[in-house]
Parts: C-alpha cells; sequence; structure tokens
C-alpha cells in the first residue's frame, strides 16, 4: 500500500513540476486597443463634386508576454483598401489579402514588451489581432481628462477628511448607542 502512494505521489508531483517549468518559461500575450478614431468631412474641391469624407483611426498591439510573438497579424473587416497607413516604430511587415479579400498587415515578430501602432487612413476596421501562439486580447479604453497635480491632491484631501468624518460619526453614534443601552 505505501509503494502505490508513493507512486501516486511521484506522479503528481512530476506533472506539478512540470506545469511550473511551463509557467516559468513564459509565452507572448498580446493585448490590442484602438484609443482615437476620428471622421471629418472636407468640402467639395470643385462645384457640384461630392464633399470629401476622412476617417483616421490608430491600433495599438503591444507584447506584455516574456516571449517574442510570431507572425503578428492584424486583419481589416472585408471591404475597401485604406488610402494609407503609418507603423510607429517602422518595422518589416507584409500587406496582402487575406482569404475573404480583407486588407491585412503581417508583423514577422513583436519582441517582449514591444508596441507597434498602426495608423490607418479611411480605411476599414482592424477586426482580429492574432499571432501564431493564440488571439491578442482586446481591452477597451476610454479617453479621461487628465487633471492638474493641485486638482488632485485636493480631491485626495477632501476624501480623507470624508472618510474620516464618516469613521467619527459611526464611532459617535455607536457610543451613543451603547451608553443608551447601558
Amino acid at each position: 500500500m505505501g509503494q502505490l502512494w508513493l507512486a501516486i505521489f511521484a506522479s503528481i508531483s512530476g506533472f506539478a513540476i512540470a506545469y511550473f517549468g511551463y509557467w516559468l518559461s513564459g509565452k507572448p500575450r498580446l493585448y490590442v486597443y484602438s484609443p482615437i478614431s476620428t471622421g471629418f468631412r472636407l468640402p467639395p474641391p470643385q462645384d457640384g463634386s461630392e464633399p470629401i469624407s476622412i476617417r483616421a483611426g490608430q491600433v495599438m498591439v503591444q507584447n506584455a508576454g516574456r516571449k517574442s510573438a510570431t507572425k503578428v497579424q492584424l486583419v481589416a473587416q472585408a471591404g475597401w483598401k485604406p488610402w494609407g497607413y503609418t507603423i510607429v516604430p517602422n518595422l518589416d511587415h507584409e500587406v496582402r489579402s487575406g482569404p475573404q479579400d480583407q486588407w491585412m498587415i503581417e508583423i514577422p515578430f513583436l519582441g517582449p514588451g514591444e508596441t507597434v501602432t498602426v495608423q490607418i487612413l479611411n480605411g476599414p476596421n482592424i477586426d482580429t489581432v492574432r499571432s501564431m501562439e493564440g488571439a491578442a486580447k482586446v481591452v477597451d479604453v476610454i479617453h479621461q481628462r487628465v487633471q492638474a497635480k493641485w486638482v488632485i491632491a485636493l480631491f485626495l484631501v477632501l476624501m480623507l477628511v470624508g472618510g474620516g468624518t464618516i469613521i467619527f460619526a459611526s464611532w459617535t453614534l455607536l457610543r451613543f448607542g451603547l451608553s443608551y443601552l447601558g
């Protein structure tokens, strides 16, 4: 019976050590977010012609993992090709069409901690970001006004005063209630 428990313990610890080694080795973790997109219309260049619609947006891809992500693909929705695009920082990449005629950018690899921004002019939305190791996680971002440091300090002081007031009022009510009962 002792040999059976020893064999079970050895196999479980072997699996645990193998998983721990896999966990320590790390992997790429791609995050994608689109902080800004804007559109506007320009007046027609000539009388009787249509106004020009301009749409500009950007997508940021970040590898937050400990290994490089290989063959990172940014795949747009099916439709038209963009008027132009820029990749910052300038990386080696390839532009091609996907299986359903989608516009696609393929970056050979994205190193650990590396971030790339793709700015697109009058193109479709980027629908999918993936690599050989898996799909990127989409992070929703919202714009927030940055306050001055003195405003943040004032808010902090007011929150501390309010928290202290709540604690003091609770303590006073508790003491009053206990003295009333006793």
